[in-house]
């Protein structure tokens, strides 16, 4: 049985993972060989525990360097915050109450910059 299927009541959330990592291990090094450990971890784009983890468990760290360009962090950011505009919205529409002045215009103001988004998107993919 695995922890979701323990959950019964409030099905909202982010959904529990399979396996907990709440077990803590401490050992003592050097101010060097920590320096040494933080540098390596930092150049393969792990947090220390994660580095530590693979080096102990494997022997060795796998070096899938997942690092999304600036643009594409960039373009993810502009969204998450239109898609909050757009919920705010949606939830006072939903509710039958009219959009201010305000929201008229910064809705307005958002739809250059979706095209603007659109163009990007349109343009890294040629």
């Amino acid at each position: 049985m695995t922890q979701n299927d323990k959950r019964r009541g409030n099905k909202g959330g982010r959904p529990l993972k399979e396996v907990r990592k709440n077990i803590i291990l401490t050992f003592k090094c050097s101010a060097f060989e920590k320096m040494v450990i933080a540098q390596k971890s930092k150049e393969l784009n792990l947090n220390i525990s994660e580095y530590i983890r693979q080096m102990s468990v494997n022997g060795k760290v796998d070096q899938q360097v997942k690092v999304f360009p600036a643009e594409v962090l960039a373009l993810s950011g502009s969204l998450n915050h239109i898609a909050a505009n757009i919920n705010q919205v949606a939830k006072k529409r939903n509710k039958d109450e009219d959009l201010s002045m305000l929201e008229r215009v910064d809705l307005q103001n958002l739809v250059p910059l979706l095209k603007g988004i659109a163009l990007e998107i349109k343009n890294y993919l040629r």
